[in-house]
């Protein structure tokens, strides 16, 4: 399954969604699944209708279908915490998994803070510092195990934390193909294109490869450059709303008066020039190219998901 999430101890809450906007930049075009070109976008498409809106928080992007939620991924991780204890528990040790769930708030869809700062009650009262609570914690750490246990569960003596062929005998049985994480992925039907629990290489790279391409479509670009003349009207220079979130400034304990109001004039700006209508539409339209482009594979991963989905339903059931 997925590895343990870290906890991040940024200064400020949209600082990641900065970091995320580059890893995106980095995967674009990149191609799906190790081979190919189908999560690159054949020409800049055009976008049908802009909404005029503040936040996406409510709308979905054309490849949500083909994503696992949030709820999803609990899903998946809780009953491969319930395999892998069964399967230790086969071999006649106690081991207790823990899902590798962090907890603390989630934005409210993929959408949400997708397009960086957008409620102005928010900028008003925490600027771009992190809301209360909204940090999030990492899971429980997994029980240790001596060597002969570990071996078990990994299917290699070696550490690392890698799995390996497994074959070895324990009181009597011999322990499966990359121990018991990797019986308990084949169960729920885990291989090299999910990345065992999470979602499969070619959705994640359209989802990044669209995400990557409309930051620097000219539409979206348009919309940055009004912004910008939008925050020098009202005493502020950044170039464009991803550049703000830099500001040393941020890394304030606490959000100063000036972090706030910046943050709010950011917030009225993207308003004024309709930045995330534009920006998501865009986005969209780019999905939805690549998604008529990767057809055939991606009902594939749509089907792969609901009966990974399946699997963790029964896992959990009985």
């Amino acid at each position: 399954m997925t590895p343990s999430r870290p906890a991040v101890p940024p200064p400020t809450r949209l600082l990641l969604a900065g970091a995320a906007l580059l890893l995106a930049t980095a995967c674009t075009g990149g191609p799906p699944g190790g081979g190919g070109d189908g999560a690159t976008p054949a020409a800049a498409p055009a976008v049908s209708s802009t909404p005029k809106i503040t936040t996406a928080a409510d709308r979905s992007l054309p490849i949500d279908p083909y994503l696992l939620s949030y709820e999803q991924r609990d899903q998946l991780e809780r009953a491969h915490a319930v395999l892998l204890s069964r399967c230790m528990a086969r071999f006649g040790i106690d081991y207790r998994a823990q899902p590798q769930i962090p907890s603390g708030n989630r934005p409210r869809s993929r959408t949400d803070r997708r397009y960086l700062e957008s409620d102005a009650a928010t900028a008003q009262a925490y600027g771009y510092h992190a809301e209360e609570g909204d940090r999030p914690v990492p899971p429980p750490a997994q029980p240790q195990l001596s060597g002969a246990a570990n071996m078990v569960l990994s299917g290699t003596a070696d550490a690392g934390g890698k799995t390996g062929p497994g074959g070895q005998d324990y009181n009597g049985s011999k322990v499966p193909n990359g121990g018991c994480i990797g019986e308990a992925k084949e169960k729920l039907g885990a291989d090299a294109s999910n990345s065992g629990g999470g979602d499969a290489q070619l959705a994640r790279d359209i989802d990044a490869s669209a995400r990557g391409r409309s930051k620097t479509d000219d539409r979206v670009t348009g919309t940055f450059r009004a912004w910008s003349d939008c925050m020098k009207g009202r005493g502020f220079d950044y170039p464009d709303p991803i550049k703000v979130l830099d500001d040393p400034r941020w890394a304030s304990a606490a959000p100063t008066d000036v972090e706030r109001n910046t943050a709010v004039a950011d917030v009225a700006c993207k308003e004024q020039a309709n930045v995330v209508g534009v920006w998501f539409s865009v986005e969209a339209a780019y999905e939805s190219q690549l998604i008529e482009q990767n057809a055939p594979a991606l009902a594939r991963i749509r089907k792969d998901n609901e009966d990974r989905l399946r699997a963790a339903a029964q896992a959990l059931a009985s």
